[in-house]
């Protein structure tokens, strides 16, 4: 089941080629919206979940504010999610379940936020959404029934890169976050093809994906950039303290571990944690895959537990 997966997800990207047009996007947005039910299994209900505006640099962003039934008096510690999709897809209400899902395990009030995505915008489009997110939450955060001191970024895959960097961009602006939950990040995009991304083609998140989200996405600008590049990004002790998680059927296992231990090597507190059987992606394909729900809730509840919204 798990290679049935993997197969149609790099055979999808894989026509994500250089003639790929905005409307083949389109359509490769909507069927990953359409097949969610399949992919998913169902989530807990929420105490409340509203629909917000986010004041962008180009516009507004979409974006839901979740409130589990044991969040807890308001404010409260609050996270800020950004979806993976590798910057083409993805969007909030496809991430509907495992947002849920997060929320209840964790205990934590969650804005999962939209961002623009290529090839419509490319970078840096998604990583000034980011920011601008990251700021209006700030300014908003006991309307939100968040606690302003503390409030956490993060999200997976490509929305991990951005956590990781909005992390990296707070310390550098006096911004202080409490923690950063980071799945199976994407951190670096200049070795797309390496040796250190072995068997790239084998995994979901191969060869074809990561090619076409440095020819949609990156669309020419340097992948040394630090907001595409985390992994070799700002050191500091006082970066947000990291929840990392990496799975061992993705390419990207290696930098999520690097990452981590870069983290520490600063003074940086660390909880990595390891899915050996785990695909890149599992935590949206819970119907699927054996073990997806209960890898995703351990790891939900271990983010509870780093934060202190959890006890045991």
């Amino acid at each position: 089941m798990v290679q049935r997966v993997v197969d149609l997800f790099n055979g999808a990207f894989a026509k994500l080629g250089d003639n790929i047009s905005t409307s083949a996007i389109m359509l490769a947005r909507q069927a990953m919206a359409s097949s969610k039910q399949k992919t998913e299994k169902p989530a807990p209900q929420m105490a409340e979940i509203r629909d917000l505006a986010i004041s962008g640099t180009s516009g507004t962003l979409p974006a839901k504010l979740y409130t589990p039934m044991a969040a807890g008096h308001a404010p409260g510690p609050g996270l800020v999610f950004f979806h993976g999709g590798g910057f083409l897809v993805g969007n909030v209400a496809g991430y509907d379940n495992a947002v849920r899902r997060l929320a209840a395990a964790a205990r934590i009030r969650v804005l999962s936020v939209d961002y623009r995505l290529a090839p419509e915008h490319p970078f840096p489009a998604a990583h000034d959404d980011a920011q601008a997110a990251l700021l209006w939450v700030f300014a908003r955060a006991e309307t939100l029934g968040m606690d302003p001191g503390r409030i956490s970024v993060g999200g997976d895959s490509a929305g991990g890169m951005l956590s990781s960097w909005l992390c990296q961009w707070a310390v550098q602006n006096g911004i202080v976050l409490e923690s950063q939950l980071l799945l199976y990040p994407l951190l670096q995009l200049a070795e797309a093809s390496s040796k250190q991304r072995k068997s790239p083609d084998s995994h979901i998140l191969g060869k074809p994906a990561l090619m076409a989200i440095r020819k949609h996405f990156v669309a020419g600008a340097d992948v040394h950039d630090p907001r595409l590049a985390p992994l070799y990004g700002v050191r500091s002790s006082n970066l947000a303290p990291a929840l990392i998680v990496t799975c061992g059927l993705d390419p990207l296992r290696v930098e999520g571990r690097a990452y981590a231990d870069m983290l520490v090597a600063q003074g940086v507190r660390v909880n990595a944690l390891h899915f050996s059987m785990m695909p890149h992606g599992f935590l949206n394909l819970t119907g699927l895959i054996p073990g997806a729900e209960d890898a995703s809730l351990d790891a939900y509840e271990a983010f509870g537990r780093f934060i202190g919204t959890l006890t045991a």
